[in-house]
């Protein structure tokens, strides 16, 4: 798939959905009863993803909502800081800024706790979406746990909606978050509703099989790219990637060896990298190698929006592990 370049286009991307504060355990290798302090970054799939893609040096927007508090200060300051364009934050009276508590426990253990009760990005109405300039984006990147309730499920369909209308492409994160629904199936229902309106859509082994009901990955593969997305993009850690086309072919996309410190965070890093790709008008396979490339940067670092590499660290990174931009582009 190509994402050329539109004259029309004021932003790269548009993302929208969650954003929080992360409490990250400052001690590592410790469970929560050890920890004596934590360190504060700014977090939330999509928030993330705006940080990333515009450190990679894309136009960067971002519609989520903060509360009228500190919390909703704190996150703002730094968004405006990485120069994101925050003209579609509002702020939600009565809502509280969403907030996660997580320890660090190499290699596989990184326990989370989502504080997300009356959250102020779950308070995203189709008014904040119409006064959105969706139309003027080259790329609409949206995610699974917006639609956990309204008015944040009405709201992100009516952008997916807005977004295909306009032919703007458009990426759904997965993002399956098992405590923040009632049930899988209903997660499933509701993202391979959205997934009609969608472009591309990435996710890992376990959000796939879950956004499919279905055990068996293959046919939960298949099952998505029923619902007429170009490719979905499976994300395998340190097994790299593969992706899925509806045509039904497949590519193993490799991955970069590294030790790791924090697989939180891991995903957006990829989908930044991969949106830059494809936002360069490159192929399916070279935009995952960049994803793949920025995820293993961000997993050897304490925290995700805070840590994403720029572009020249990537192209280092890259360098040094025999692959350049270069090459991507002719992948």
């Amino acid at each position: 798939m190509s994402t050329a370049p539109a004259p029309r286009a004021e932003f790269d991307v548009l993302c929208m959905g969650r954003s929080c504060i992360d409490l990250y355990a400052h001690e590592v290798g410790v469970p929560i009863t050890a920890v004596k302090s934590f360190d504060a970054y700014v977090g939330g799939c999509p928030t993330n993803v705006s940080v990333g893609t515009k450190r990679l040096g894309l136009r960067s927007a971002l519609l989520t909502a903060v509360g009228e508090n500190q919390v909703g200060d704190f996150v703002l300051h730094f968004l405006e800081s990485e120069g994101i364009d925050t003209r579609f934050v509002p702020r939600k009276n009565g809502r509280r800024t969403s907030a996660v508590i997580l320890t660090i426990q190499p290699p596989d253990r990184f326990p989370l706790t989502f504080y997300r009760d009356n959250c102020a990005d779950i308070g995203l109405t189709t008014e904040d979406v119409a006064a959105c300039p969706i139309a003027s984006a080259r790329m609409l990147f949206v995610t699974g746990t917006g639609l956990m309730m309204d008015p944040s499920r009405t709201a992100t369909v009516l952008a997916a909606e807005t977004a295909r209308a306009r032919n703007v492409p458009v990426l759904v994160d997965l993002d399956y978050r098992p405590d923040q629904w009632p049930t899988v199936e209903g997660y499933g229902t509701n993202v391979r509703a959205l997934l009609r309106d969608a472009t591309l859509a990435i996710g890992t082994e376990e959000e796939t099989r879950a956004a499919a009901n279905l055990d068996e990955l293959d046919e939960a593969v298949e099952r998505l790219l029923e619902s007429g997305v170009q490719a979905l993009i499976v994300k395998r850690g340190a097994r790299g990637s593969i992706v899925y086309r509806g045509d039904g072919s497949c590519a193993d996309v490799s991955a970069f060896p590294v030790e790791v410190l924090n697989v939180l965070g891991a995903g957006d890093a990829f989908a930044s990298g991969f949106i830059y790709g494809q936002l360069q008008g490159w192929s399916l396979e070279a935009s995952a190698r960049m994803g793949n490339a920025v995820g293993a940067i961000v997993v050897t670092r304490h925290g995700c929006a805070n840590f994403m590499p720029r572009l020249p660290e990537v192209q280092r990174f890259m360098a040094e592990h025999g692959t350049d931009l270069e090459t991507l582009v002719h992948v």
